[in-house]
């Protein structure tokens, strides 16, 4: 544990948080008692935005008030609460550089900042709903009681106390919260029946884990098809199936409508899509935009020589570039795995 200088790197507090050295180039599933590399790196807990990584030259550059400029830090510190309050594998936050550099960890999801701002709710209700299921997470199981601070605006996904007291007392009145009681700068309250049915149906929905994800890709002209079918069979269905999940491929499935339609519906009932960008397809920029329509979560994938010629709209997201099906299977699977959680089938084998 750092004995000074322990300064949240987005939110800029010091109390409440705790910064210990990481290290670059360990082995992969290499515990921290066993490091001995120097440090590179810094996993941060902070009671404002939970816990990540960050690299000591992203720290630095986090911390710059012309990087800080470009977002809004109350955003990114809602964001990264969030998937410690869903407690999935912490992200490895990146500041515009490439997103697999020194650390090689499985136990981080990288993610570049800008890619992650694209998750911020955009409307009043969505934040209602994103704060409902932070609490729900919260609480583990009905009848506990929470302790809600209208300062702890990262949780209610606010930028101001005034803005986290309104989304609170608005879940009082949509009946999803009972007051319990009153306290200095916050309340004390539990999840109602309403608002457990509400939880469930955010995380439920029509796109459910155990329904297949959807795979876009270019399926290879005369001289690639090989290659796009092993880069399918040997890397994106298996990572698809370590994580728990189910692959489908459109031209692999045996149907009777339009192939059109059968795209959407599929998209539709996917927990999340795997939309691979090697050559460009634009009926994979339209699967993919289609799917983020609709709030279904996006993985991008691309061949490392074919990303120069990714549309400017994608190509600042974060992809995983791959030039080998190996490499496309092991990055792949920890993306899924870092990102939207192990799913419920039983993982096949590695």
């Amino acid at each position: 544990m750092r004995t000074s200088g322990n300064e949240c790197p987005v939110c800029c507090r010091t109390q409440g948080v705790e910064l210990n050295d990481i290290r670059s180039a360990i082995p992969l599933g290499l515990s921290f008692e066993d490091r001995t590399h120097s440090a590179d790196a810094v996993f941060v807990r902070c009671s404002a935005c939970g816990e990540f990584a960050v690299t000591d030259q992203d720290e630095v550059n986090l911390k710059s008030s012309r990087v800080r400029s470009a977002w809004n830090a109350a955003h990114v510190s809602a964001l990264l609460r969030e998937q410690t309050v869903r407690n999935l594998p912490r992200f490895w936050l990146r500041c515009g550089m490439d997103p697999y550099g020194l650390l090689q960890r499985t136990d981080l999801a990288a993610i570049d900042i800008n890619e992650l701002l694209t998750r911020w709710p955009r409307t009043i209700p969505q934040r209602l709903d994103r704060t409902l299921c932070n609490f729900a997470q919260s609480s583990k199981r009905a009848g506990v009681q929470l302790q809600l601070s209208f300062h702890d605006t990262s949780l209610a996904f606010s930028e101001t106390a005034d803005e986290a007291e309104y989304i609170i007392r608005a879940l009082l009145e949509y009946n999803y919260l009972k007051r319990q009681n009153e306290v200095q700068g916050g309340l004390i309250a539990a999840l109602t029946p309403d608002g457990w049915a509400r939880f469930d149906k955010l995380t439920q929905g029509t796109s459910l884990p155990e329904n297949p994800v959807f795979v876009a890709m270019w399926f290879g002209d005369a001289d690639e098809k090989s290659n796009m079918d092993e880069a399918y069979l040997k890397a994106i269905q298996p990572a698809i199936g370590q994580a728990g999940y189910r692959a489908t491929r459109v031209d692999m499935v045996e149907h009777n409508g339009w192939i059109m339609d059968k795209v959407l519906g599929d998209i539709r009932l996917a927990p999340f899509i795997v939309a691979d960008f090697t050559g460009n397809r634009n009926g994979v920029y339209f699967e993919a935009g289609f799917a983020r329509g609709l709030g279904i979560p996006v993985i991008h994938t691309c061949r490392q020589e074919h990303l120069d010629k990714a549309h400017f709209d994608t190509k600042q997201l974060n992809h995983v570039l791959w030039q080998t099906p190996d490499e496309l299977r092991e990055k792949l699977y920890n993306r899924i795995a870092g990102t939207i959680g192990m799913g419920p089938h039983k993982p096949s084998a590695k």
